[in-house]
């Protein structure tokens, strides 16, 4: 056991360092022993390739994402809320932690023959690097992470199109990969070794890409969920719930959600964000139930024998913030569920009734065979079902619901039911313009909404010559960098 122990905290040690720095001197006096073990056991990687990452966007879900797509608002501290976004160096880093986790364990399962392990990673791979390029647009790619091989310690950067298009291509070779093999995978934590979901998730993942393309490269949008939805015997995609890409947690360290109390979290902290008033006027609209599922009643209403629900408004610059409608007694907090239970709320990474969104959208624009109200409906009552709350039997039929051949009624629905699912909401938002209710707060530095990240301080130190001449091609003003729209916008 101690020989294990130690065996773990070298190879923990050896992933902490990120994905563009040089590894220290001391790495190539590893313990071989270490080496062989790592090599030999994949598992090894898989298991944190899949729990660092989720907890990662799990946290940057709570504390941005739902900020982003203006389900959550913070009551203090909200500078953010007001578009001072900056880097968010952290979630760069995880980012590509990641994807050089994801490329070891696809050299390890390359050496091995194992196509398993292989399409695994991959899979990861392609979920973390669209995430990471549609907040950064341009970022490197296609030499990052490989200095300790090649002495490249500046990556260029790609274009976003280009990486676009090797995501796509990664995924069908994963999917590929998984229908000629049956060779088990083991430290999977989330779909424990069900290599068909693993598969349903890299195909309804290529669905997700693809259609992120639809503002620019329409045709591939429309080629790739065709592919895939026509072939569904050779490209399975999510099909129920129980398909859902999500880690469930458990109810001891170091398996819990991490925004929990059991996960460490301040309780002060959970108590910054409250509903925000642009999700609540959307829920309230149609007396949607998964508000109650959502949220709690603000604690004055509830002393004063009268449970009632209200939201906070995003952008407002703190002092009038924390004073907003007579203060946080009068504002309702998220359910909870979110933290003080250790395992009640999933890890989302993508889920069935998403799938359902994206082939309603695509049945609309004509690019697939199929009734686009029977796919947004299924999706709708989906969504209930996922957070076990009763859909009313008016729900589907009511004015604002009712399928009527509009993006932006679909949208609505599609962006409530990507709450907390890392930074989903906002960007199919930016896709979209939908739901055209989320506009910037009353003190928001901008009077239109920000579009990406900035890139972090090292890079314009340390990657200089590549930086410089990624933000010149995307025309970025550094003064309003979060502003520059992406490529796909």
């Amino acid at each position: 056991m101690k020989n294990i122990k130690l065996i773990l905290l070298a190879f923990v040690a050896l992933l902490s360092i990120t994905a563009c720095d040089e590894f220290g001197d001391d790495f190539d006096n590893v313990n071989p022993d270490v080496a062989d073990n790592v090599d030999n056991n994949p598992e090894l990687i898989l298991t944190g390739l899949i729990r660092e990452p989720i907890n990662s966007m799990v946290g940057n879900a709570w504390s941005e994402g739902n900020l982003m797509a203006q389900y959550g608002a913070r009551i203090v501290f909200t500078s953010f809320d007001q578009f001072e976004w900056g880097s968010q160096e952290g979630t760069w880093d995880r980012l590509y932690l990641t994807i050089r986790d994801a490329r070891t364990l696809n050299e390890i399962a390359t050496n091995i023959d194992n196509a398993s392990y292989q399409a695994v990673s991959m899979i990861m791979e392609a979920w973390a690097t669209q995430i990471l390029t549609d907040l950064w647009g341009d970022v490197p790619y296609s030499e990052a992470s490989f200095g300790k091989l090649d002495g490249n310690f500046t990556p260029t950067y790609d274009e976003q199109e280009l990486i676009y298009t090797a995501i796509l291509d990664s995924l069908s070779k994963a999917n590929d990969l998984l229908n000629s093999t049956e060779v088990p995978v083991n430290g999977d934590i989330m779909f424990d070794g069900d290599l068909a979901k693993w598969q349903k998730f890299g195909n309804s993942l290529r669905l997700r890409v693809a259609l992120r393309l639809s503002n620019v490269k329409p045709e591939v949008s429309e080629a790739v969920i065709a592919q895939v939805f026509n072939n569904q015997d050779v490209n399975p995609i999510i099909s129920t719930n129980e398909d859902n890409a999500a880690l469930t947690y458990l109810t001891s360290l170091p398996n819990v959600k991490p925004v929990t109390e059991a996960g460490g979290y301040r309780s002060g902290s959970f108590n910054e964000y409250r509903m925000s008033e642009t999700l609540e006027s959307v829920l309230v609209t149609y007396d949607d139930p998964r508000l109650q599922t959502w949220f709690n009643p603000t604690a004055n209403s509830v002393e004063q024998g009268a449970p009632d629900w209200s939201g906070m408004k995003n952008g407002i610059v703190d002092g009038d913030a924390y004073t907003y409608k007579g203060g946080d007694a009068y504002l309702s907090k998220f359910a909870d569920m979110f933290y003080f239970e250790p395992n009640a709320v999933q890890g989302l990474l993508m889920k069935y009734d998403e799938v359902q969104f994206i082939l309603a959208e695509a049945a609309l624009n004509g690019w697939i065979a199929g009734d686009a109200q029977a796919f947004y409906e299924e999706a709708i009552t989906s969504s209930f079902e996922y957070w076990d709350t009763e859909i009313p039997t008016d729900y589907l039929t009511q004015d604002g619901v009712a399928y009527d051949g509009e993006l932006e009624t679909i949208i609505t629905q599609k962006w409530i039911s990507l709450l907390y699912t890392d930074y989903q909401g906002f960007l199919e938002f930016k896709r979209t313009s939908f739901p055209s209710v989320i506009v910037p707060g009353p003190d928001a530095f901008y009077s239109s909404y920000p579009s990406r990240f900035e890139y972090p301080t090292p890079e314009r130190s340390l990657n200089a010559s590549n930086y410089q001449e990624a933000v010149q091609r995307q025309g970025i003003d550094e003064s309003r960098f979060v502003m520059a729209k992406v490529w796909w916008e």
